[in-house]
């Protein structure tokens, strides 16, 4: 078992490269493999194991390390669709990420009270689905009976007909009625009940990316990560969702081949963003990681440098920067 003291092992202690150095594939795909080691080293150590049904604290804290683990495996997910080149993929995941990191920070810096914001968002969600799934449940049932109803109807309604056309051969025989379509989709039986009850007596309440953003522009100066606010982050999130997550125009535009005639293209005609993401993903995870193990004492050799390396210089024209 490795120590809570040196938790990183031989392979995760490589430098990582310095500031200026291109980040290459090669580069990222090392310093991502360094950085899930060392992060899974910190967080299968006795530190970060806990008993349970512990106070707020250790929910926090179990929490924490969850959304920290999520941003690791999206990042891992990133890096394979990248390798294999699969672009809407890798610009899928990557918007996922984002998102991710923001609620992982969200409850990092927000401690208990925005997990609490975020476990009422999660119950809106489920109840929000839930109700949807009855009110659909039971007009299908509705529609079902009104359709049985009238297809009684339409058949002694036919029977009386079909009699009339026996009785009188030689007269102009009546057509038959149409029996009406009755739905054939069988009830959804999906029970999220059991999932609601899990959140408690919590109050069901939105949480939107764009109020988690202000929350951490706000809290920022305070805990020490940004002098400047991370709205960008947030277009950046939405800039992803239009070109990648979503069926935009501007996605269906990118399979069409450029020349004299339209045609569609197999795949996207647009340069891929895999290094971008790679970048970005490793920057804003080796940042979480710092954070929240660096926080409990453990050592993050490998995060820190990674940030160092991928920090955007400070020099006010960077979207967003960690430096103070």
């Amino acid at each position: 078992m490795t120590s809570a003291i040196d938790p990183q092992p031989a392979a995760a202690k490589r430098q990582s490269p310095i500031r200026g150095v291109p980040p290459t594939p090669e580069l990222l795909s090392d310093g991502i493999a360094q950085l899930l080691d060392e992060v899974d080293s910190v967080l299968s150590s006795a530190l970060w194991a806990f008993e349970r049904g512990g106070d707020n604290h250790t929910t926090w804290l179990l929490y924490d390390a969850a959304a920290l683990r999520h941003c690791c495996r999206l990042l891992f997910e990133i890096q394979h669709a990248a390798e294999a080149e699969l672009e809407l993929a890798v610009r899928t995941l990557w918007r996922s990420h984002t998102e991710s990191w923001l609620v992982a920070m969200y409850i990092h810096f927000g401690g208990f009270p925005a997990l609490e914001r975020v476990v009422q968002d999660s119950r809106r969600n489920f109840e929000a689905l839930n109700s949807d799934i009855h009110d659909f449940t039971e007009k299908l049932a509705a529609d079902k009976k009104a359709a049985r109803a009238a297809a009684r109807k339409v058949d002694e309604a036919n029977t009386g007909i079909s009699l009339w056309n026996a009785a009188n051969p030689d007269a102009r025989q009546k057509p038959l009625h149409v029996a009406p379509r009755a739905p054939q989709l069988a009830p959804n039986d999906v029970a999220l009940s059991d999932i609601i009850d899990l959140y408690g007596t919590y109050e069901p309440q939105p949480l939107a990316v764009s109020e988690i953003v202000d929350a951490l522009t706000k809290w920022a100066p305070e805990k020490g990560f940004s002098l400047e606010s991370l709205r960008p982050i947030y277009h950046l999130y939405r800039m992803q969702s239009t070109t990648g997550a979503h069926p935009t125009l501007t996605v269906l535009d990118s399979y069409f081949e450029p020349g004299e005639k339209w045609r569609t293209l197999p795949s996207l005609v647009t340069g891929t963003i895999s290094g971008t993401a790679l970048a970005g993903a490793l920057h804003a995870t080796a940042f979480l990681a710092g954070r929240i193990l660096g926080e409990r004492d453990s050592p993050t050799p490998v995060a820190d440098g990674l940030r160092l390396w991928l920090d955007p210089e400070p020099t006010g024209h960077a979207a967003w920067s960690t430096h103070m």
